[in-house]
Order: C-alpha cells, then structure tokens, then sequence
C-alpha cells in the first residue's frame, strides 16, 4: 500500500462542491507525483475517508470548506487548526463531516502521522455539474499546491 494518499470529497453533482473530484482527474494525468502517493475518490463516502487514513504517513485531503473567503481561495491547513462550523450536526453535502471521521480515526488509533487538508472556498453549490469561474480558473493552481506537498523535499 502506497505510504501516503490524496483524498478528494464532495459531490459532484453540487457545483463547487465536486472542485475536488475535478482536481484528482487532473492529478491522474500528473506525472510529478511520486509514486508513493494513492490518489482515491472518497466522494461523499465517510468510510472511503476513514479507511484512508488507516497506516498512512500522510494523508491530504481535498474539500470544498466555507472559510468567509473570496470564492477559489484555498486555505492549507491541519485539522487542530480549524473547526466544523455546520449549525447542524451532520449537515453536509456528503455523506457525514470530515471532523467526525477524523475523530473517529483517532479513537480507533488508526489514523496516519500527518493529516493535511486543502480547503477552497465555493462559489456556488447549487445543483450542476461545472464549477464556477472563480474556482475553474484556479484547478491549477490546486493541482501544483497538492504536488508542492508531496514533492517539497524530494
């Protein structure tokens, strides 16, 4: 098993939500990547999300994350530096919240050394299947952050 991995969410269906998705596609077609790293499609799968982390040295998450930013903004952030701010428990466009599965990767004590997530800020996640300006002009620039990640002391 590859030692470390990127995991993308959302859903694609909801606009912005599905940036992720679209950002493992074009890493697919990536060669800067080092082998080492397993690119999975978590989509709205909690279980996909738990089970990736399991034995891993470093795991990047990818999601759509409201921050109060300007639409295609990414944030690089650990999970001890922010918080879920759903009003709701367990309100997300996808299946459960990536809070609570890192929690419970932890209580389980099965959770890789360095969990990593890139959040971006939506536009839009109103049904549809494009992504809004703001964050297709921008799949670029995700993609050479998330490689950055991988490669910085290679």
């Amino acid at each position: 098993m590859p030692r470390d991995a990127v995991v993308a969410l959302g859903h694609p269906w909801r606009g912005d939500d599905g940036v992720a998705l679209r950002v493992l596609d074009l890493l697919r077609k990536d060669s800067r990547l080092p082998s080492s790293v397993q690119l999975i499609d978590a989509a709205g799968s909690s279980m996909a999300a738990l089970h990736a982390l399991s034995g891993r040295d470093k795991v990047l998450f990818i999601d759509c994350a409201t921050m109060g930013e300007k639409p295609g903004v990414w944030r690089r952030f650990h999970p001890s530096d922010a918080r879920s701010l759903k009003a709701l428990p367990h309100l997300s466009l996808h299946e459960g919240d990536l809070f609570e599965t890192l929690e419970a990767a932890e209580a389980l004590d099965d959770t890789a050394k360095e969990v990593v997530i890139l959040g971006i800020e939506p536009e839009s996640v109103e049904m549809g299947s494009t992504l809004s300006p703001a964050l297709e002009n921008r799949l670029g620039e995700y993609v050479d952050q998330v490689v950055a990640e991988f490669t910085r002391n290679t």
